[in-house]
C-alpha cells in the first residue's frame, strides 16, 4: 500500500512538473513551432491586452475620397480598428501548404501567388535579440489583393512596434470597382 502511496505521489509530481514547463512557453511559440506560421491573431490580442492597460493617446489620421480627417483619441475600439489584420491571419491548417515560407533569425516572410487567397504576402521583422516572441516583434507588414471581373482591392497593412508596444499602424491602398472611380484610402495611427 505505501509503495503504491509513493508510486502515484511520484507520477503526480511528474505531471504536476511537465504541465507547468509546457504552460511557460509563449502562445505565440507554441503556435508558430507546430504550424511554421506567426500566430498574428495572438499578437494582435496581446497588444490590444497591453494597451487597455495604459494611458495613452491616438492621433489618427484618415483619407478618403481625397478628403483628409485627423482626430486625438483617448481611447478606441481596438477590435475594430485591427479588424482587417484581424482578416489578414494565414495561420490555419487549410493555408499550411499555401505559402512558401522564408525564414532567417529577424525576418519571417510568406508569400503566395494564389488567386483566390487575398493575403499576398506577410512578413514579421524582429528585433537583434534573435527570440521570435511577442514581445521582440519590431514590424509586421501585410499586402492584401482581391481582384475579379468586377472590383480591384490592393491594401497594404502595416504594424509598427517600439519596447514591445505598438508605436504605429496603417492601412493604405485602393479600391477600384467597374463603372465607379478608383477610390485611395489612408489611415494611420500613431500611439502616444
Amino acid at each position: 500500500m505505501k509503495r503504491f502511496y509513493y508510486s502515484s505521489k511520484i507520477v503526480a509530481v511528474f505531471l504536476f512538473f511537465t504541465l507547468t514547463i509546457f504552460s511557460c512557453i509563449p502562445a505565440d511559440i507554441k503556435q508558430t513551432t507546430k504550424t511554421d506560421f506567426f500566430d498574428l491573431k495572438g499578437f494582435l490580442d496581446s497588444q490590444i491586452n497591453l494597451l487597455e492597460k495604459k494611458e495613452i493617446t491616438i492621433t489618427k489620421k484618415t483619407i478618403l475620397k481625397k478628403q483628409q480627417n485627423q482626430q486625438v483619441l483617448q481611447k478606441i475600439n481596438w477590435k475594430d480598428e485591427f479588424a482587417f489584420f484581424y482578416s489578414s491571419d494565414i495561420n490555419t491548417p487549410q493555408l499550411r501548404d499555401r505559402y512558401t515560407i522564408k525564414k532567417t533569425e529577424q525576418k519571417w516572410i510568406f508569400k503566395t501567388d494564389e488567386e483566390k487567397l487575398m493575403v499576398k504576402e506577410m512578413q514579421i521583422v524582429f528585433d537583434e535579440k534573435n527570440i521570435n516572441t511577442f514581445q521582440n516583434v519590431k514590424e509586421i507588414l501585410i499586402i492584401q489583393k482581391d481582384k475579379n471581373n468586377l472590383y480591384e482591392n490592393n491594401r497594404t497593412l502595416n504594424i509598427k512596434v517600439k519596447d514591445g508596444l505598438l508605436k504605429t499602424y496603417s492601412i493604405k491602398g485602393f479600391e477600384d470597382v467597374i463603372l465607379n472611380e478608383r477610390q485611395e484610402f489612408l489611415v494611420e495611427g500613431i500611439v502616444k
